[in-house]
């Protein structure tokens, strides 16, 4: 989905179901947008403080985890959801 948005995963490299990066990693990519789900880990604005601090320049936002990993009745409304959350 987020590719048919036009947008590109920063750490699609990374061969595991729930990856996790370092600091350091996320420095290093300097993404533009930084999408932090609401589900399997419930990610909180103090998430959101730390983030800005490691990348300034990135959008960072809290996103429904249910449009990016649950099948089926949600991709009827995946789309729309994506195109105002990159909007």
């Amino acid at each position: 989905m987020l590719q048919y948005c036009g947008l590109e995963n920063a750490i699609h490299e990374i061969d595991s179901r729930y990856p996790e990066v370092s600091a350091y990693v996320i420095k290093s990519l300097n993404p533009d947008l930084i999408f932090l789900s609401s589900e399997p880990y419930p990610f909180t604005e103090k998430h959101i403080v730390e983030l800005a601090q490691l990348c300034p320049l990135a959008k960072i936002r809290i996103v429904d985890g249910e449009m990016f990993s649950w099948y089926g009745s949600r991709l009827r409304e995946a789309a729309s959801y994506f195109r105002r959350l990159i909007a």
